[in-house]
């Protein structure tokens, strides 16, 4: 093996023989074709996360949803894949925007202080109440389908259980949820996919920016109790956020959101699928749920990788790479990296690794991770409470993505426990 590349098909059914190549031979590859440059190992992807003055969000991420970044191969690529941008925006009108995934400081700072409130511990300890009865009723769902010989961990848990939760946060109808996903896959799929149909996702793009100025005017004019009605009356010494500033926000958050969790929900069933001893474990011992859901973070990362540039030159490893080059910083490598982790390739219930990279470090380390976290916790106690002998009747599909790894379909059957 000497040559990688993120958008190879075989690479995104299978990257991990890829990264252990990367990691042990090209710590520093550069993929030529896109003037490219990869990072795989732990240290050197941590050390990026905590250098934004050196490895640039506003760059790397702006270049991904086309507001800037570095001119060159990669930034072509990209545009060439989806060439009506984000939510319809040109690259000139979305360069002009701060994007809380996609900024450096100062905006960055300004933007997680106004949007941080509505994501403390104190505000997710809160959901979860509701998030059980979701899941309760979700499951319901899936036992009704598991029936009929027609349950689908995806369709019936893992794909609702965030569209609800997000958009429950939002105060938007439940009538909207099925606009709301098909929005979210819409975007990430000509973001990160082989989606090849740029006027669907542009049409998916403009709906959603639409539906959520709607929602932001409406409470601005008659503020509630939803996290929108938050973002539009919260201010923090005079400084307040712009209707353009939530909406971005409202959809990266419906797509970061909807996305890992989905992903994080169904790479761990499939790890307990393969390990089938592990699901007799968990069932009996619900205490390691929470470590359960750490590993499988690890070794199965939902969000691969995602982009920077540098903002001047870097030498790593005898490779000097030079100041605005595209950097991929690969979440996914750096997790399975047996500098770090001992038996890294392997599964091991008790690790529980806390340090995993899969909601990145430093400032940008994701705000909705305990969001995340506590969804597929509470998910995998509702499931394997209620269900026993649980298995695969098929082979799942797989979603096409470059930065995300997950499963679009997983058809199941099992046994059922009476709820209690």
């Amino acid at each position: 093996m000497k040559q990688y590349n993120p958008f190879d098909p075989a690479v995104i059914q299978d990257p991990y023989p890829f990264y252990e190549w990367l990691r042990e031979e090209a710590p520093v590859y550069h993929v030529e074709e896109l003037d490219l440059y990869v990072l795989s190992r732990y240290e050197d992807v941590y050390a990026s996360l905590k250098n934004p003055a050196v490895f640039s969000s506003q760059q790397g991420m702006g270049m991904m949803i086309g507001a800037g970044g570095p001119p060159g191969k990669m930034r072509d690529y990209l545009l060439s894949r989806n060439p009506a941008g984000l939510g319809g925006l040109s690259p000139d009108d979305l360069a002009g925007l701060r994007i809380l995934i996609a900024s450096d400081p100062p905006d960055h700072t300004r933007l997680r202080r106004l949007v941080s409130k509505p994501f403390t511990p104190k505000a997710m300890t809160a959901l979860e109440p509701r998030i059980r009865a979701i899941c309760e009723a979700l499951v319901d769902d899936l036992v009704a389908a598991n029936q009929t010989g027609e349950a689908d961990l995806i369709k019936h848990l893992a794909y609702p259980l965030p569209v609800i939760v997000i958009a429950e946060m939002l105060g938007i109808p439940a009538e909207r949820r099925d606009d709301f996903k098909r929005w979210s896959d819409d975007v990430v799929g000509a973001l990160s996919s082989g989606l090849r149909d740029p006027e669907r996702s542009a049409q998916s793009g403009m709906e959603m920016f639409q539906f959520f100025g709607q929602a932001i005017e409406e409470r601005r004019e008659t503020p509630g109790n939803d996290l929108i009605s938050l973002l539009v009356t919260n201010s923090e010494g005079g400084d307040s956020l712009n209707t353009m500033e939530i909406l971005l926000f409202c959809v990266l958050l419906l797509i970061a959101g909807n996305e890992t969790t989905t992903n994080l929900i169904s790479n761990g069933a499939l790890a307990l699928f393969d390990r089938p001893q592990l699901w007799k474990q968990v069932r009996q011992e619900p205490a390691r749920i929470p470590a359960l859901v750490e590993e499988v973070l690890r070794y199965d990362t939902p969000v691969q990788a995602l982009f920077r540039a540098t903002t001047r030159p870097v030498e790593l490893h005898g490779v000097t790479l030079p100041a605005n080059a595209p950097v991929l910083v690969l979440f996914g490598a750096a997790n399975r990296d047996p500098r770090h982790y001992t038996a890294a390739s392997e599964f091991q219930l008790e690790r529980n690794p806390t340090d995993n990279l899969s909601f990145g470090a430093g400032i940008h380390l994701c705000l909705g991770a305990p969001l995340a976290r506590m969804e597929a916790r509470i998910a995998s106690e509702v499931l394997l409470r209620r269900t026993r002998n649980i298995r695969q009747t098929s082979a799942p599909t797989r979603i096409d993505s470059f930065l995300l790894r997950g499963l679009s379909h997983l058809p199941i059957a099992f046994e059922s426990n009476n709820p209690a």
